[in-house]
């Protein structure tokens, strides 16, 4: 190899947009379930008949929707029932998956072999169809919604977690706590769990983003927010039906899922991107 050749290219990257990949974004999304319904310029409930299916102009910038309702309010209003339930379930999934994860990644054996294979099971089932088996089970509420899918997660984080621990568990450090006497408690919590923080985090951005378009087909189908509070997939199934003439209903809501879908998922790369740099670093 020539010193030309060892030399770190100069070519950059394709970047994501600036605002969804970078830091910028979570606080957007802060600011946005924070202060939204104080931005809304309409109540997000209140019926207008003299504005019903009012296509967007400078009164209503996304239009109203059959009841003359503000769609732009209701969209505002209607993120922070969205994302707080996305991040209620990532966080479920996310606290079932590292517990398990770290057990199965650091005993092995028939311990692993058997936690794996009830997570092959959970696996096993696709994840809006197992979600809505557990809410028809459990019975239609947000709180049981948020407890299907962090279900459905349980076993995408514990087998991410588990592949790490299994890889820090040959490590030395975690050969001289053993000598050490420290009891397996202790190198979960003080040992291995602090070096997959970073990993954890990943994975809960990414969690959010699964969670919010699964909660928003879930409510699509009827299970999980009810009418009238606003939530985008409710509102993309309340105004299907008024697609050839007003497909603002439609469009606006589907457009703030797919952003924020997408600029979480971003956030999670550029996060995951830092995590590798400083473990890099240390090494």
């Amino acid at each position: 190899m020539t010193i030309a050749d060892s030399r770190p290219s100069t070519r950059r990257r394709p970047r994501a947009p600036r605002v969804l990949g970078s830091g910028l974004f979570p606080l957007a999304i802060v600011l946005i379930v924070a202060l939204g319904p104080s931005l809304a310029p309409h109540a997000p409930t209140t019926f207008d008949p003299l504005n019903i299916l009012h296509e967007p102009s400078f009164g209503f910038p996304f239009g109203t929707d059959e009841f003359g309702r503000d769609v732009f309010s209701r969209v505002l209003w209607g993120a922070r029932p969205t994302l707080l339930l996305a991040i209620a379930c990532a966080a479920v999934g996310v606290m079932l998956g590292a517990p398990t994860g770290l057990v199965a990644g650091y005993y092995g054996g028939k311990v692993d072999e058997a936690v794996m294979r009830v997570m092959d099971v959970l696996m096993s089932f696709p994840a809006l169809i197992l979600a809505m088996l557990i809410v028809v089970v459990l019975g239609p509420s947000t709180v049981n919604v948020v407890v299907a899918i962090g279900i459905v997660f349980w076993p995408r984080s514990a087998r991410l977690i588990r592949s790490v621990t299994q890889d820090l568990a040959r490590r030395e450090f975690i050969d001289a706590a053993r000598a050490r006497g420290e009891p397996t408690a202790y190198v979960l919590a003080r040992e291995i769990l602090p070096n997959i923080l970073g990993i954890l985090i990943v994975d809960f951005t990414l969690r959010v983003a699964a969670s919010i378009l699964l909660t928003a087909s879930l409510s699509y189908l009827g299970i999980g927010v009810k009418p009238p509070t606003p939530a985008w997939g409710l509102m993309v199934k309340e105004g299907q039906q008024y697609m050839q003439i007003a497909p603002w209903l439609v469009l606006f809501p589907c457009l703030a899922i797919a952003v924020v879908s997408i600029g979480t998922v971003l956030t999670g790369d550029r996060l995951r991107r830092g995590t590798a740099v400083a473990a890099g670093r240390l090494r």
